[in-house]
């Protein structure tokens, strides 16, 4: 380990060097990167994803697809009936069996920045403003209903990337806990503190065991509109652009 670590850092310091920046800061308290590493970073990874659209394209010259392409998910679509991921990746894996496929489940925030800094593709992630070149467009919606644990106070939490309207209209009061995930709204919600809105086919499990409980959704619910966010289709990979149609058309 001790030798992996010394061989890693004689790596970085050779790389700053050469590039005549300071990358990263280094010492007991731990490793971080400076705000120029940061910076050749997030290029580093554009520089990974042209290579890789530029394989993906010699391979269709050569008459067959192939590379690597990443996508990312929000978490709890896998339980969602409307949800077709499943079958889009069965549809594009037989039109592009030679395309390696890597899925990254991500909160909605963490999903943002890979989709910006080109970490991944395409992403299916709730409508919400991402960046004026990022296209949206719609797979399906997804019901919320307020739920709360069988004894719960009236502080409210959100998720982070939900309809903040949606809440505004329920509550005068603004939350009092936010979390980017649906685990993490089970885990406030299950505290018996916070009440707040769930997925109803994510919720269904609690409800049944009887250790949450539904308001009336024919009162108090709203629907997010669940989406597939890539950037324009001019700068797609060809394998991107594949699987975008896959979504697109199983949906």
């Amino acid at each position: 380990m001790g030798l992996a670590r010394s061989t890693i850092s004689a790596q970085m310091a050779a790389l700053e060097t050469r590039l005549g920046l300071k990358l990263c800061r280094r010492g007991r308290s731990g490793f971080s990167l400076t705000e120029q590493g940061q910076k050749i970073y997030v290029e580093a990874i554009k520089c990974f994803a042209a290579l890789e659209n530029f394989r993906n394209e010699v391979g269709a010259m050569r008459g067959g697809l192939m590379g690597e392409l990443r996508i990312g998910a929000v978490d709890a679509l896998v339980e969602n009936p409307k949800c077709r991921l499943s079958d889009a990746i069965a549809l594009f894996n037989e039109r592009v069996p030679g395309v390696e496929l890597t899925i990254m489940v991500l909160t909605s925030n963490q999903l943002s920045s890979a989709l910006l800094n080109k970490q991944v593709e395409v992403v299916i992630v709730a409508n919400q403003p991402l960046n004026a070149a990022v296209q949206l467009q719609q797979l399906f919606f997804e019901p919320q209903e307020l739920t709360l644990e069988r004894i719960s106070g009236l502080t409210h939490a959100r998720c982070g990337y939900t309809i903040a309207t949606a809440y505004s209209s329920v509550f005068a009061n603004v939350p009092m806990a936010t979390t980017y995930s649906m685990e993490g709204l089970v885990h406030l919600i299950l505290s018996g503190r916070f009440v707040g809105f769930l997925p109803d086919h994510y919720a269904r499990r609690w409800v049944e065991r009887g250790e949450m409980r539904a308001l009336r959704s024919d009162l108090v619910s709203f629907q997010i509109g669940m989406c597939i966010a890539y950037y324009p289709v001019s700068t797609l990979s060809r394998v991107a652009e594949i699987f975008c149609g896959c979504l697109l058309e199983v949906h």
